[in-house]
């Protein structure tokens, strides 16, 4: 029923939530997972802070990186193919949707809200938008 399914991870609480249900169903279902994670890079407007603008991007790379390799190795453990990918562009939604699209995602699951926006909102912005525009079958975890 679901041969790959994505999980879009960005360390937030609601994020593992759904990584947790997304193992699960590949077990159920012999899926194969593609984690991503999706850096949207700031252009800073002030050149003096271009460098440290740099150093920022070099971080969240690593961070993103970090976190998703340790993803892939326990998803090896527990049988589950899965591979990790790290995304940049303009828009996350954008992104997702292109990657969910050109990889032939089957099910999309994620967070019900990431680290960014208003905590008091029910849906995320980015969960609400990849819902609403994804071609394929959305499941958003609370």
């Amino acid at each position: 029923m679901f041969e790959h399914i994505m999980v879009p991870y960005d360390q937030s609480e609601p994020a593992n939530r759904a990584l947790e249900f997304a193992t699960d169903l590949a077990k159920k279902y012999s899926s194969k997972i593609s984690v991503v994670s999706c850096i949207v890079p700031q252009v800073p407007m002030n050149p003096v802070m271009s460098a440290s603008y740099a150093e920022t991007l070099m971080l969240m790379r690593k961070s993103a990186a970090s976190a998703v390799s340790e993803i892939e190795s326990k998803m090896k453990s527990l049988g589950i193919s899965a591979k990790t990918e790290i995304l940049e562009g303009v828009s996350v939604v954008n992104e997702l949707l292109s990657f969910a699209e050109s990889h032939q995602v089957d099910l999309i699951v994620m967070g019900s809200r990431g680290l960014g926006g208003f905590k008091k909102l029910l849906l995320g912005s980015v969960a609400s938008s990849v819902s609403q525009h994804s071609t394929c079958p959305v499941l958003i975890v609370k």
